[in-house]
C-alpha cells in the first residue's frame, strides 16, 4: 500500500556519529580536557569526517564522475573519514596547545565502532559488496541499486563489522583498565589498517586489481601503528 525507500546506509551513518559523540563524552570524562573543548574537537572531528569521506570518494572514483564533485551525491570513504577527523583533530590540538596522546587517547576508541556500524549500513544497502561466492553465509541483493542482482556475494560488510567491533570493545576494555596508552593506540592503528588491507581481496572491486588505494592506505596505517608502538617503547 506505501511505495516506502528506507535510507538504511544514511540511518546507520547517523548512528555512527551518534554512537562517536556518546562514546567520547564517556571517555573524556578521565582526562583534562573540560566540555568545552571537547565539544568544539567534535565538532572538528565531524567536519573533518564529512570533508574528508567525500574527497577521497571522489579522487578514487574521478574517472567515472568526470571530474565533476557534488558534494551532496558523494559518498563516503572510510579512510577518508579517518583521515580527515584526524587531521581536524590534530589541527584543534596545534592551534589551542592541547596534548595530542589524550586526544587519541579520547577519540581513537571510536573510529572502529562508526566504522563497524557504517558498514551495517552498507550490508543493508548493498554497496561495497563482496566477491561472488556461493558457501556459507553467502548474501543475494533484490533490491540494491549498487549490488548485482540473484548472485550469490560474500558478506564482507558484516565481516568487516565483527572485526572492527573486536577492535572496538579491545580499546574499551583497555580505558576500563586504565592501560590506554601509547602501545594500545598503536596495535589499534595496525589491527584498523591490517583488517581493511585483509579484507579489501573479498571485496568486488578489487577484482583485476593488485593493491587498491585503501590497501596503499591501509599500509600507511600500519606503518604508522608501528612507529607509535615503537615511540611507546623508547
Amino acid at each position: 500500500m506505501f511505495d516506502i525507500i528506507i535510507p538504511f546506509y544514511s540511518i546507520m551513518i547517523l548512528l555512527s556519529l551518534i554512537a562517536n559523540i556518546i562514546v567520547v563524552m564517556i571517555i573524556s570524562k578521565k582526562y583534562s580536557f573540560t566540555r568545552k573543548e571537547i565539544i568544539c574537537l567534535l565538532l572538528y572531528e565531524n567536519v573533518g569526517i564529512i570533508g574528508g569521506a567525500k574527497i577521497l570518494t571522489f579522487l578514487q572514483n574521478n574517472k567515472e564522475l568526470n571530474g565533476q564533485f557534488n558534494f551532496v551525491s558523494l559518498g563516503l570513504s572510510s579512510y577518508g573519514a579517518v583521515i580527515g577527523a584526524l587531521l581536524f583533530l590534530t589541527l584543534f590540538i596545534l592551534q589551542f596547545k592541547k596534548s595530542l596522546e589524550e586526544m587519541l587517547y579520547i577519540f581513537m576508541p571510536s573510529i572502529p565502532l562508526m566504522y563497524g556500524i557504517g558498514k551495517i549500513g552498507c550490508f543493508l544497502a548493498g554497496c561495497c559488496f563482496g566477491i561472488e561466492y556461493n558457501g556459507f553465509g553467502s548474501i543475494v541483493y533484490n533490491y540494491s541499486k549498487s549490488a548485482p542482482e540473484h548472485t550469490h556475494l560474500f558478506p564482507v560488510q558484516i565481516i568487516e563489522t565483527i572485526f572492527f567491533f573486536v577492535i572496538f570493545a579491545y580499546m574499551i576494555i583497555k580505558h576500563k583498565k586504565n592501560e590506554f596508552d601509547l602501545k594500545t593506540a598503536g596495535i589499534s592503528f595496525i589491527s584498523c589498517g591490517f583488517s581493511k588491507f585483509i579484507l579489501e581481496f573479498f571485496r568486488a572491486s578489487h577484482i583485476d586489481k593488485i593493491l587498491s588505494l585503501t590497501q596503499t592506505i591501509s599500509i600507511l596505517f600500519i606503518l604508522i601503528g608501528i612507529g607509535i608502538v615503537i615511540r611507546d617503547k623508547i
